[in-house]
Formats: C-alpha cells, sequence, structure tokens
C-alpha cells in the first residue's frame, strides 16, 4: 500500500500534454481505481510511519505555468482530484488575473486563451490565490529563479541551431559551437565556470567550418569534440570551482526566501519543497529541512509509503500519449513499482 505522485509541467496544445490528454489521464486513473489523497495527506502517512490507502494518487505541477489554471484546474475540479503547484517564485506575476478554459467556455471565448498566455506564460499571484482558496490545491515552492550552472567540466554536446534555453540563460552566449557541459540546479551542486578563451576558441572554429552548414556534416559533434580536447592539450585552461560556502548562501536565500514570499503572498503555510530538475544533495536537503519545510520532492521514480524520505519523496513524470494508462499497471503494484524503478532511475 502506497502513493503514487504524478508530475506534469505545461497543460498546453503547443507543449507535451495537451488539456484532452490531461483529461484522459485523470479518467484513467478513475478508471483504474486510483484515489486522490492531498500531498499533506501522504506527508502524515509517512510522519506515522503508515502507507498510504493502496492506490492513493496525488497530482503535481512544476514551475507554475499560466496554463496550468486555465486548462488543468477546472479539469481537476470536475473529476476530483487534488494538486500541488509547485512556484517559481520570480517567475510569478502581479495583477492579472485570467478566465478559467471553463469560464471561457460559458462566455464563448475560448479563443482568446492564446492572447491570454502570452500576457505571462506563468500565473498570477491573484490565480495563486484563487487556487489555494479553491481546497483543490496546496501550493509549494520551486526556489525563487529555478536557475541552472554547469556541474562538470565535461562537454556534453556543442551548441548548434537548437540549444536550451537555461543555457542561454546562464551564459548569454548563442554562438554556435559554445561547450555545453552538464548542467544541475545551482543549490545542488558547487558550480563550475567555464574557460571563456576555450568558448571563443570553439566558436571561432565553428565560424571558419561555415557557421551552421558545419552542422549538416552528420560527424560535426565529434569533429567539435576532437577539437576541443586537442585545445585542452595545447593550452592552459581555467575552469573555476565556487567555494561551497558560496553555495550554502545562495541555496538558503533561494529555499528559505521563496518560502517565505509565498506565505506573505497566500496566507498560509508553505510545508513542500520541489527539487528543480529534480536535482539535490546532502547540503541542499538539509537546507529544506532547516527552511521549515515538512517534505519536499524529487524525480526519483516510484511509490511512496512509510520508509519514504519525507524530504526524497518519489514522482513518476508523465509523458504524452497512452503513456500513462500504459504504466499504471505497474502502479497498482508496490513490487512491480519498486523493480520499474530499480531499472529506471530517472524519467
Amino acid at each position: 500500500m502506497s502513493a503514487l505522485i504524478l508530475c506534469y509541467h505545461n497543460v498546453n496544445y503547443s507543449k507535451r500534454i495537451n488539456p484532452e490528454n490531461f483529461e484522459k489521464n485523470l479518467i484513467a486513473l478513475k478508471s483504474n481505481g486510483f484515489k486522490p489523497i492531498r500531498l499533506q495527506e501522504i506527508y502524515d502517512y509517512i510522519a506515522r510511519s503508515e502507507n498510504p490507502p493502496k492506490k492513493s494518487v496525488h497530482i503535481t505541477f512544476d514551475d507554475g505555468y499560466a496554463d496550468n489554471f486555465i486548462y488543468a484546474y477546472p479539469l481537476l475540479k470536475k473529476y476530483g482530484f487534488f494538486a500541488t503547484i509547485f512556484l517559481v517564485v520570480n517567475k510569478v506575476v502581479n495583477g492579472m488575473k485570467r478566465a478559467t478554459y471553463e469560464e471561457l467556455l460559458s462566455l464563448n471565448m475560448t479563443n482568446k486563451i492564446d492572447e491570454f498566455l502570452k500576457k505571462s506564460r506563468y500565473v498570477s499571484w491573484d490565480e495563486v490565490r484563487e487556487m489555494s482558496n479553491s481546497g483543490i490545491f496546496e501550493i509549494g515552492s520551486h526556489s525563487l529563479n529555478h536557475s541552472a550552472c554547469f556541474s562538470s567540466k565535461t562537454p556534453r554536446k556543442f551548441s548548434n541551431s537548437a540549444v536550451y534555453e537555461w543555457f542561454y540563460e546562464l551564459t548569454n552566449d548563442k554562438r554556435l559551437g559554445v561547450p555545453i557541459y552538464e548542467k544541475k540546479w545551482n543549490c545542488a551542486v558547487n558550480c563550475v565556470k567555464d574557460d571563456v578563451n576555450l568558448r571563443n576558441h570553439m566558436a571561432s572554429f565553428v565560424s571558419k567550418k561555415g557557421g551552421i552548414i558545419f552542422f549538416k556534416n552528420h560527424s560535426a559533434q565529434r569533429i567539435l569534440l576532437k577539437e576541443y580536447n586537442k585545445y585542452l592539450k595545447t593550452h592552459t585552461v581555467n575552469f573555476e570551482v565556487e567555494n561551497e560556502n558560496i553555495r550554502m548562501k545562495r541555496a538558503k536565500l533561494e529555499i528559505e526566501d521563496s518560502k517565505k514570499i509565498i506565505q506573505d503572498k497566500i496566507g498560509k503555510d508553505v510545508d513542500f519543497f520541489c527539487y528543480p530538475w529534480g536535482d539535490y544533495d546532502k547540503i541542499s536537503v538539509e537546507t529544506v529541512k532547516q527552511a521549515g519545510y515538512k517534505g519536499a520532492l524529487t524525480l526519483n521514480i516510484g511509490l511512496n509509503g512509510k520508509k519514504t524520505d519525507p524530504f526524497l519523496m518519489n514522482r513518476v513524470e508523465v509523458r504524452s500519449g497512452k503513456w500513462l494508462e500504459k504504466r499504471l499497471k505497474i502502479y497498482k503494484s508496490r513490487s512491480l513499482s519498486f523493480i520499474y524503478s530499480k531499472v529506471y532511475r530517472k524519467i
């Protein structure tokens, strides 16, 4: 007996999970006998060293996207599910209150949704308060800024025409050929600062090879890695690793202040934290504990029972199509879920 916690991000026609897909997920949960449970209730069972009722399920949304309010909120209400939305505090907006899809449908104004979403990708504090007061949503923290940093000195790839948004935020460098290193949440690692001269060399190399045309070569990434290693052999490279005390101060600010701000905005305690990208280590977990949270959520797959560490609660990140429906047979069974979690560490 244990609880399943599902992880969603956007519920939007332009994203991985669209509203119809999300509704089918809710219907599938119902038809397979899963019962909604609040995150606080899951925690209470764990704190008493008891297992939650069999086939309990809780739904979470990371980042605080506006489409969670517009599309997901009325569907949760319709099917009687509970959810937690984990906010990136500094992305929540002020002075805005949009209508839900249900409300727009009643006014024959669903054509306004894209217009509403363009005003901000993220929820507003007025929308957060409505969700919190509905009894459907608990509100949690996903940090102040949800920022990444380099966590390795080994490149995972080299920048081409399709590079991650987080990389631009981190480097402000859109040049082709720039090394992209492994990244983690900047409170779960002592950040690594890359060598600018090495970055310049790789960008210059690609530019001389024809820029974007160079990447039509199927071996482009392999060629760049060879050039990268050649540079390392002939140059002194400076990768700076930050002092741990600097990271600890940042973690305290991101974790503690986000909790205080949300509590001030909604007038309720914020008891749960969600690790950005599912990244954590001993320092970040300890900082969450010291900030006064009751528990925290990871992206480690599996169910949650009496032996679950409340600061390392498991979640299953839902994919598109019939992905969830096909896997509910696994999550009906505690033993199958355990085996699955050992085979697939993360989704």
